[in-house]
């Protein structure tokens, strides 16, 4: 199943991503909406396929077994570098824009981080 903390990472980019795009088509020029709207499309899918690699790799671990995911880390890696020199390359995209939708990992990562630090532990029984 995973973390908690990494379902609610995912959560984030999704909605930090979803306002973000909003906020990009109703007030930025094409090159600059596509940029943001391709950069968040990147980084919510490079998530959701390293979570589940992450899982899988983890969960694997725990039950001492050898995974294979460990050996999809490449291929997922090179799929992202090829995807994002795709866009750089062959659509109207704004980079700097595409740059910023693609960093809302960051965001959502930094916010989970205070949100766990700050949070009361629960009273174990």
């Amino acid at each position: 199943m995973g973390n908690p903390s990494i379902h609610r990472i995912e959560r984030m980019n999704y909605g930090i991503g979803a306002v973000l795009i909003l906020l990009a088509v109703i007030s930025q020029p094409k090159p600059i909406a596509l940029g943001i709207a391709t950069g968040t499309a990147l980084t919510c899918l490079n998530f959701f396929i390293l979570r589940k690699l992450i899982v899988k790799w983890t969960t694997a671990a725990q039950e001492k077994k050898h995974g294979y995911a460990p050996m999809l880390m490449l291929p997922k890696m090179t799929g992202l570098m090829v995807a994002v020199a795709a866009v750089v390359l062959f659509l109207p995209v704004d980079v700097v824009a595409f740059v910023i939708g693609y960093s809302i990992f960051v965001v959502s990562i930094t916010i989970e981080a205070m949100y766990s630090a700050l949070r009361t532990p629960e009273p174990s029984e």
